[in-house]
């Protein structure tokens, strides 16, 4: 199969996609991929271990808060998410909810894995700054469109790592865009569908140095940063996509790097875009 072909399954023409009508699970309809969901249920043990499964994602997380932080233009303050209604869907173990809380946030971590939510809650408890403020962490065993559904609005929404694993993107992607109140501002991080992604995130990192789980990413729903940025300007005027950053992994250095600007060039020439990449889409204010 070609990679025309395969890239076809994901995202297909959204530079023509309609607008979308409002689905919410509790009509029928859900984003969830069960087998996604029963896949990371069964490593729910290992979220915080730091040569496990999610080994890797704990080191992103610190790069990526730091990246939400700058777009909000809060670096001046040791409580730059204080105030800021946030939701991380997808919020697995915790990770990056835990790092929104500690800097302020009223957060809400959402996920469709009722052993995630377990761990995370489990997590949470030995750490006394995130129960007592100055923010607030709500775990939740529950899905974007039951969200959607209840008619909750988020300062901020983070899906971080988790459109790739959904079914029907483009309707996940459109649900959290409806979470996002007008001013607000959407972040997303996922992987682009190259064949330097598939090198890099499964050939290597999966089959060979066995960094994560065999199975763990399905290249052909990685999506491109051009297929993402037409999705959300297809929602209507109110949507623009701000900002778009390469992520890239320092093999000597043991970290991962956000580039300063679009289209980095970071080791050995390769465009950071090219593999993970972050980026901010604004919902204007009517």
């Amino acid at each position: 199969m070609s990679i025309r072909s395969i890239g076809s399954l994901t995202l297909r023409s959204l530079s023509h996609t309609p607008r979308l009508r409002h689905y919410s699970s509790s009509q029928g309809f859900t984003t969830i991929d069960a087998a996604e969901v029963k896949k990371f249920s069964a490593i729910s043990d290992e979220w915080w271990e730091p040569h496990g499964a999610f080994g890797m994602l704990q080191l992103l997380n610190p790069p990526r808060v730091a990246y939400v932080r700058d777009r909000l233009g809060k670096s001046d303050t040791s409580l730059p998410f204080q105030h800021l209604k946030m939701l991380d869907i997808g919020c697995g173990g915790g990770l990056l909810s835990e790092s929104l809380v500690r800097l302020g946030g009223q957060v809400v971590g959402a996920d469709a894995s009722e052993n995630n939510i377990k761990m995370a809650k489990l997590h949470a408890r030995k750490d006394p700054q995130l129960w007592r403020g100055p923010g607030s962490l709500d775990y939740r065993h529950t899905t974007a469109e039951d969200l959607l559904a209840a008619k909750e609005q988020f300062d901020v929404v983070m899906a971080m790592e988790i459109i790739e694993h959904v079914n029907q993107p483009l309707q996940f992607l459109q649900t959290c865009g409806q979470l996002t109140r007008p001013g607000g501002s959407l972040f997303l991080s996922t992987m682009s569908r190259t064949p330097l992604a598939y090198a890099l995130t499964v050939f290597l990192a999966e089959k060979v140095f066995g960094m994560v789980h065999d199975g763990t990413h399905d290249w052909s729903k990685y999506i491109k940063t051009q297929e993402l940025t037409d999705a959300i300007e297809s929602f209507g005027d109110e949507w623009h996509v701000k900002d778009i950053r390469g992520i890239a992994w320092d093999p000597l250095g043991r970290r991962w790097q956000v580039s300063e600007r679009n289209g980095h060039v970071g080791l050995f020439g390769l465009e950071s875009l090219e593999v993970n990449y972050i980026m901010q889409a604004v919902k204007k204010d009517c």
